[in-house]
C-alpha cells in the first residue's frame, strides 16, 4: 500500500509539472491532451473548446490589433483586453483637454462609445491541415532556396484559393521547424469602439517598478466593443452600425479561485524557441540580449526624463515608453532566469544525451550524426551579423527622424509618375501626425546617445558621428515642420529629388538601410539553412523521446495552456503566495510617486469598504481581489487572453509573467513560471463602483 502510494504520488507530480508546459493547438487537444486535462479537473471536453460546427470557446476569442489577445464577454460585442493592449489607441484618443490615459473613460451608454480608427480584432473561423500541399513539388535533396520557393508559391495559390472559395481572411503558417502547415480562416472587424478605460492609476498601478513583478496590484484591463453592419459582418466605421452579436461569449465567473484550481489561458501567444540548441540559447545570452537591455536602458532614461519635464511629451511617449520599457525589463528577467537555470550547460547536457542515444545505431548515425554539428558551425558564421542587425534595429531606428526618411523613396517614386507635385501635399498633412506624436529636441537626444553605443558595440563611421547628427537635426527637411512644408513647396521634380538625395537624414537613413538590407540577405540565407536544420532535430527528438508529446513553438497562432492557481518560491527564503488584493494597493499608494498613487475615488471606496458583491474574506480581512498566480505557459501575444475555470468560465485575464520566469519563451521551469492574471472581479469592480458604468454588467452571464 506503501509502495502505491508513493508511485500515485510522484504519477501526479510527474503530470502536473508535464502539464504546465506547452502552448497546444486547440484543434489537436482531444487526440493530445484532453485525458490529461480531465485527469487534472476540466469539466468540459476538447469539443467545447474547439469545434467548426458548433460554437465553441474559440469563436469568443479574438486578435485584438496587431498582438493581443482579447475576448468577447457579450452578446453585445464587448470585448475584454489588457489595458496595456489598448494603450496605444487610447493614446490616438487622447489630449490634453480629454487625457483618458490620465484620467480614464467609462461609456454611460452606446452613444458615448468612442470610435477607435485603426483598430481591429479578428476571429478564428477555422483551422485546416495543409501539409501536404504546401510541400507538393518538394524533396528533402533540393537547395534551401528552391525548396523555399516552391512552398512559398504553394502557400501564396492556397490562400488565394481558400480567400476565393469562403470569403475569408487566409493565412498558411508553418509548425516544427516547417515540418507541418495549417491554414487559418479568419474574420476581421474594423469598427470597434472604446467603452471602458480604466486611468493609470489604475490600469497602470505600479509602472515599470512592478512590471514583471509579484506582487502586483495593476488593473490592466480595458473594455471594448465590437460593431457589424445589419448582417452582422463586418463593415466600415458608420454611425447606423449596431453591436456585433457573436457566436459565443464567455459567462463571467464571480464565485473566485483557490490554490489549484483547475486554469486555461486561450489566446495567441507571440513567438517562443522552446527547441533551442545550447548555441542557439548562447547567442541569446551572450550577443542579443546584453546588448537590448544597454540600448533600451538608455533609451528609456531620456525618454522618461524628456515625459517628466512636460505634459505634452508625456501624451507623445506614454505608449512608446510603455513597449520599450515593457521588452527591456523582460529581457533582464529573461537573462537572470536563464543563468540561473544554468541554460547553456543544461542544454549541453541534453545534447550529450541525445549525441549517446546517436552514436547507438549506425542508421542514426547516418541520419543525425552531424546535425549538433552543422547546426554549432551556422550560428558561429552568423554572430557578427546578428549583432550588427540587432544594434540598426535597437539603436539607429531608435531615431524618429532619421527612420521617418525612409518616406523620401517613396516621395521621389511619387514626383516621378505625377504629372505636377501639387498631391505631394498629402505628405505635409501625414507629417503633422509625426511630428504630434514626437518632440524634436528628445528625439535628437535619444538619437546621440543611441548613435554612440553603436560606435562601442560595432564600429564608428562618418554616420554615427555626433557632428554628422547635429547638422542632421539642424538642417534635415524632417527635423521642423517649417522645412518640411518648405520641401513639398517644390514644382520641380529634379529640385525635389537633388535636395532629398543630399538631406543627411536621407544620407543616415540609406545607409544603415542598405547596410541591413545587406546584411539580412545573409541572415536569411543562414536562418534557411538553420531552420532545414532545427526541423531535421525536430524529427530527431520526436523519435528519441519516442511516445513524448511534442507541441509546436509559438508563432502567433491561436493556442490554449493549462495548468492550476499556485503560488511559487523564486528564490531561498521567499515565498510568492498565489493572490493579491485591493489592501495591498493601498498600503502601496504613494502620492509622491506617480507610478503608485492611487485615485482619489478608489480610496474613498477603500475607506468605506464599498465593495458591493465583488468584496471577499481573505485572513479575517474584508477587502477586494486583484491578482492571482497561476502555471499556465504564456509569453507575448498572450496579454488580453482569457484565463478560465475547469468549465470554461472567465475568471481573469492574463497580463504578464513573473520577472524569474520569464526565460520560459527559451527554457521552461515548472517549479518557477508562473503567469499573472487580473481578477475578473476586480476589473467588475472598477467598471461598476468606481467608473459607474454598471450597466454594462447587464450584458453579461454573470456565474458563481
Amino acid at each position: 500500500m506503501k509502495f502505491r502510494l508513493l508511485f500515485l504520488f510522484l504519477f501526479l507530480s510527474l503530470t502536473s509539472a508535464i502539464a504546465k508546459e506547452g502552448m497546444w493547438l486547440p484543434f489537436l487537444l482531444e487526440k493530445m491532451n484532453e485525458k490529461e486535462m480531465k485527469s487534472m479537473g476540466l469539466k468540459i471536453t476538447a469539443k467545447d473548446i474547439y469545434d467548426i460546427n458548433a460554437g465553441s470557446l474559440k469563436d469568443a476569442i479574438v486578435i485584438f490589433g496587431g498582438g493581443c489577445t482579447g475576448e468577447v464577454i457579450s452578446d453585445q460585442g464587448l470585448v475584454l483586453t489588457n489595458h496595456h493592449c489598448g494603450y496605444g489607441t487610447v493614446q490616438g484618443l487622447s489630449s490634453v483637454q480629454n487625457n483618458y490615459l490620465l484620467n480614464g473613460f467609462f461609456a454611460k451608454n452606446n452613444q458615448e462609445e468612442i470610435p477607435c480608427p485603426g483598430l481591429s480584432v479578428t476571429f478564428i473561423v477555422r483551422i485546416d491541415d495543409v501539409t501536404a500541399a504546401v510541400k507538393q513539388g518538394t524533396n528533402a535533396n533540393m537547395p534551401d532556396t528552391t525548396r523555399n520557393r516552391i512552398v512559398m508559391t504553394n502557400i501564396a495559390e492556397i490562400e488565394k484559393k481558400m480567400a476565393k472559395e469562403t470569403g475569408y481572411e487566409t493565412l498558411v503558417k508553418s509548425f516544427y521547424y516547417e515540418n507541418e502547415y495549417y491554414l487559418f480562416l479568419m474574420e476581421k472587424y474594423t469598427d470597434i469602439r472604446l467603452v471602458a478605460f480604466p486611468p493609470n492609476g489604475i490600469g497602470k498601478f505600479g509602472g515599470d517598478t512592478d512590471n514583471w513583478a509579484w506582487p502586483r496590484h495593476t488593473g490592466d484591463f480595458g473594455v471594448f466593443r465590437i460593431y457589424a453592419n445589419g448582417e452582422n459582418k463586418p463593415a466600415t466605421y458608420a454611425k447606423d452600425n449596431q453591436p456585433y452579436h457573436p457566436r459565443r461569449s464567455l459567462a463571467v465567473n464571480i464565485g473566485g479561485v483557490k490554490e489549484n484550481d483547475f486554469t486555461m489561458v486561450y489566446g495567441f501567444p507571440g513567438r517562443t524557441s522552446e527547441y533551442l540548441t545550447s548555441d542557439g540559447v548562447a547567442e541569446i545570452m551572450e550577443i542579443l540580449d546584453p546588448a537590448r537591455i544597454r540600448i533600451r536602458e538608455t533609451r528609456l532614461s531620456i525618454m522618461e526624463a524628456s515625459m517628466k519635464a512636460s505634459q505634452e511629451n508625456f501624451i507623445r511617449y506614454a505608449a512608446k515608453q510603455a513597449g520599450i520599457a515593457n521588452y527591456y525589463k523582460k529581457w533582464k528577467g529573461e537573462l537572470l532566469g536563464l543563468k540561473i537555470n544554468d541554460a547553456i550547460n543544461k542544454k549541453k547536457k541534453e545534447e550529450a544525451a541525445f549525441t549517446s542515444w546517436v552514436n547507438g545505431n549506425t542508421e542514426r548515425i547516418s541520419k543525425y550524426g552531424n546535425l549538433l554539428a552543422q547546426m554549432k558551425a551556422l550560428y558561429a558564421k552568423q554572430a557578427d551579423a546578428v549583432k550588427l542587425n540587432e544594434y540598426i534595429n535597437e539603436a539607429i531606428w531608435s531615431s524618429d527622424v532619421i527612420k521617418k526618411a525612409a518616406m523620401y523613396p517613396l516621395m521621389m517614386k511619387a514626383a516621378d509618375t505625377l504629372s505636377n507635385l501639387d498631391s505631394l501635399v498629402v505628405y505635409a498633412r501625414d507629417m503633422k501626425g509625426f511630428y504630434k506624436s514626437i518632440d524634436l529636441n528628445t528625439d535628437r537626444e535619444i538619437s546621440t546617445a543611441l548613435f554612440k553605443l553603436y560606435e562601442e558595440g560595432i564600429g564608428r563611421n562618418t554616420h554615427t558621428d555626433a557632428a554628422h547628427l547635429n547638422w542632421t537635426y539642424d538642417h534635415s527637411f524632417l527635423s521642423s515642420p517649417e522645412r518640411f512644408a518648405q520641401l513639398v513647396a517644390l514644382r520641380n521634380k529634379e529640385d525635389l529629388k537633388g535636395v532629398i538625395q543630399i538631406d543627411p537624414a536621407y544620407v543616415t537613413w540609406h545607409y544603415f538601410d542598405s547596410l541591413q538590407k545587406s546584411n539580412l540577405v545573409f541572415l536569411k540565407s543562414n536562418a534557411m539553412a538553420l531552420n532545414r536544420l532545427y526541423g531535421q532535430y525536430i524529427l530527431a527528438l520526436q523519435e528519441y523521446h519516442a511516445g513524448k508529446q511534442f507541441y509546436p513553438d509559438a508563432n502567433s497562432t491561436l493556442r490554449l495552456t493549462y495548468g492550476k492557481v499556485e503560488g511559487v518560491k523564486p528564490q531561498d527564503g521567499m515565498r510568492y503566495t498565489h493572490i493579491t488584493t485591493l489592501d495591498g494597493a493601498v498600503r502601496k499608494h504613494n502620492p509622491n510617486a506617480e507610478e503608485f498613487t492611487l485615485p482619489a475615488k478608489m480610496l474613498d471606496l477603500y475607506a468605506k469598504k464599498d465593495y458591493g458583491q465583488y468584496a471577499v474574506e481573505i485572513d479575517g480581512v474584508k477587502t477586494v481581489p486583484i491578482a492571482f498566480l497561476a502555471s499556465n505557459h504564456t509569453t507575448g501575444g498572450n496579454s488580453g487572453s482569457p484565463v478560465l475555470n475547469a468549465k470554461g468560465e472567465l475568471i481573469g485575464t492574463n497580463f504578464d509573467r513573473i520577472w524569474e520566469g520569464t526565460m520560459s519563451d527559451i527554457l521552461f521551469d515548472p517549479n518557477l513560471c508562473r503567469n499573472i492574471t487580473l481578477d475578473v472581479r476586480y476589473t467588475l469592480f472598477v467598471i461598476d463602483k468606481f467608473g459607474g458604468a454598471g450597466w454594462l454588467l447587464n450584458e453579461m452571464k454573470l456565474v458563481k
